[in-house]
């Protein structure tokens, strides 16, 4: 049982109670506007350029069989990625680290390996998170994954946007502790304009995790997209309505733009406006006026 991982966290605060180990998969199929992880949509392994770590020493040059390494290059385009097939000389080469692959292959075994190394700072409270990505494009993994975890008494986390299949869903849900759920928009015409998808299965899966499991959900807020008074009430009576306690406010922000220059890809964030900090203010007022726990990013 094998699955891709992007990236592993250790001794994070943010994806759930107590210091976590994060877990991030690879592969998603939603593709939002605003996603600050580009690294994780592709479910297969791809390579990172870092221009700010690259010397210019050209050694990376001859060594790529495919001539997808340019001498002649701007900042972000030095990688012809039509032509790199990710055999890693590049990597292998470099000196000074300025190729990177994301996407390594981990064992179930290899990956509570380290949870068991990370085990002694878990505490009372921490243990695993697992993120992407989308977890459910790896459930079988995830499941597997989950249920050796339980049975060696670490805690459990699924960070989700809920799409994926319902069975599967449940499966995992049977060894999860809590769940950081995505609710990017209320409406299905709107959440499929701006990720690619509806969100019918979303909310429908939506309220099988909170009839099963303790449930956070996880509201990105972005300017023009989802701000609007109508959408912010219509989440949080979905919220009440469905048990969740608990709401937890992600402005927009640009901290991925590095990930998609690396990619060779340029950030889309150009259309999106900043928020103002009265929009974001009225988002948690408004959300506190149903009785949930309201925070400004994930305060665990």
């Amino acid at each position: 049982m094998t699955g891709l991982v992007s990236e592993i966290t250790n001794f994070s605060t943010r994806d759930g109670p107590g210091i976590r180990t994060t877990v991030f998969l690879k592969g998603c199929p939603l593709r939002c506007k605003w996603c600050s992880n580009p690294e994780t949509m592709k479910p297969y392994p791809q390579l990172y350029y870092i221009p700010s770590k690259c010397k210019g020493c050209g050694k990376c040059v001859p060594v790529c069989p495919h001539g997808a390494i340019s001498e002649n290059y701007t900042r972000y385009t030095r990688v012809d990625r039509h032509k790199c097939d990710l055999c890693t000389k590049c990597i292998d080469t470099c000196l000074h680290k300025a190729f990177k692959k994301s996407g390594e292959t981990y064992t179930v075994e290899k990956l509570m390996g380290l949870l068991e190394r990370d085990r002694p700072f878990f505490g009372a409270e921490g243990g695993l998170t697992i993120s992407g990505g989308e977890p459910l494009l790896q459930g079988e993994f995830v499941k597997e994954l989950f249920r050796q975890c339980k049975a060696h008494g670490i805690s459990t986390v699924l960070d989700t946007s809920g799409f994926g299949d319902t069975e599967l869903l449940r499966s995992i849900l049977a060894d999860t502790d809590l769940v950081l759920l995505d609710i990017k928009h209320m409406d299905p015409a709107a959440h499929f304009k701006w990720t690619g998808r509806s969100n019918k299965l979303i909310l429908k899966n939506a309220a099988v995790i909170a009839q099963t499991v303790e449930t956070r959900i996880s509201f990105p807020l972005i300017a023009d997209v989802n701000d609007s008074p109508e959408n912010i009430h219509e989440t949080a009576r979905f919220a009440v309505e469905h048990g969740i306690e608990w709401i937890d406010v992600n402005p927009f922000h640009e901290l991925g733009k590095g990930k998609y220059h690396y990619l060779g890809k340029h950030p889309p964030y150009g259309r999106f406006r900043q928020l103002e900090k009265e929009t974001i203010q009225s988002a948690i007022t408004i959300f506190k006026q149903y009785g949930l726990h309201t925070t400004i990013g994930r305060m665990m």
